[in-house]
This record gives C-alpha cells, structure tokens and sequence, in this order.
C-alpha cells in the first residue's frame, strides 16, 4: 500500500479590504513515499478558478476544471484547495491500486465542513459540491482521509503549498515558481 499525501491550502489578499479587490489562490501539493510528485496553484478570477488540473502522481494529464466559489475569501480557497485534490484523486484512475490519500491542510474550517460534522452556514453550495466529490471518490473505493496541519509553523509542505496559493493569488508566471526541492533548501551564502 501506498500513501498519498497531498497537502492543500487557499489565499485571499485582501479579504478583509472592501476597497481593494480580493486576489484570490489556490495552492495543491504531492508527495508519494516522501518523494515529490505533481503540484499545481490556481489564481482565482472573478470569484471563480477556471484552470488544469493534472494527475498524480506525475502530472502528465491535464484536465479542465471550472469551479465558481461565490466569492473569493480564505474559506472558498481553502474548500477549492480540498476539491481540488478530490478532483486530482478522481481524475487520476487510482481506484485500481490500494492506495491511501492523506489531504493536509491548515484550515479546520474547511477540512470539518467537508470531512467532518460541521454544517455550512455560508459558502452553502461551494460546501456541497465539494462533499459531493468526496463521496464520488470514496464510492470508487478510494481511501482519502483529512489531517489538519499548523498553519504558518515548521511543516514545509505546507509552507510550500501557501508558496504556491500565494503564487496563485499573484498570477506569478509558471516559469517562475520554485519546484519544492529550491524552496525548501537554503539559499547558500
């Protein structure tokens, strides 16, 4: 058995700045047996993700996917880090191994709205899709469960994927992002 870990995590600059728009990201990082896989960042435009996205674990496909948060706060990029990963998952045919996902991330109020109990009081529909797709994955046998990491704090897979939904927020160019191995080595002196 394999285990999958895919960390996950959303950024809204400026979310609490009602004169300024939001830029929106969404961030989403592999790691299979500890060793580097795919990852992918969305910008959000418009309230709403309109990019690829690839499989695991080499990221040699890349699909389509369309997803309308209703706005772009932390919550819907954070619950549109999570879909996805649930869309990564599904796309890729791995119901035809025995291998278990871990989907990482720093929000507990995304990682209970959708793997827990707790109930939507806003963000309704984005909510549902999303628990939508996770029961979809799981009917296909997959094993995909939620581990909620510190944000912020020494777990550089996540510091990598806030990297990544950061770039996403930015529109940093894809020739411009650090692979995982140059972000997370020093830089020499």
């Amino acid at each position: 058995m394999t285990i999958v870990n895919i960390y996950v995590d959303g950024s809204a600059i400026n979310n609490e700045n009602p004169n300024v728009p939001t830029l929106g990201g969404v961030g989403i990082g592999v790691w299979v047996q500890g060793h580097e896989g795919t990852h992918v960042y969305w910008n959000v435009v418009n309230d709403e993700v309109n990019d690829l996205v690839v499989t695991i674990p080499n990221g040699h496909i890349d699909m389509p996917v369309k997803l309308a948060l209703g706005a772009t706060t932390n919550n819907t990029t954070e619950l549109a880090a999570i879909y996805g990963a649930l869309e990564m998952i599904r796309l890729s045919n791995w119901e035809k191994q025995n291998d278990t996902y871990i989907i990482h991330g720093d929000s507990e109020y995304a990682g209970n709205l959708v793997f827990g109990t707790w109930r939507a009081k806003a963000n309704k529909e984005l909510v549902a899709k999303t628990k939508s797709l996770l029961n979809e994955v799981r009917d296909l046998g997959i094993d995909v469960t939620w581990k909620h990491v510190r944000a912020h704090a020494d777990n550089q897979y996540n510091n990598y994927v806030d990297y990544l939904a950061k770039s996403g927020a930015y529109n940093v160019p894809h020739a411009e992002i650090l692979t995982f191995s140059q972000f997370d080595s020093p830089i020499a002196a």
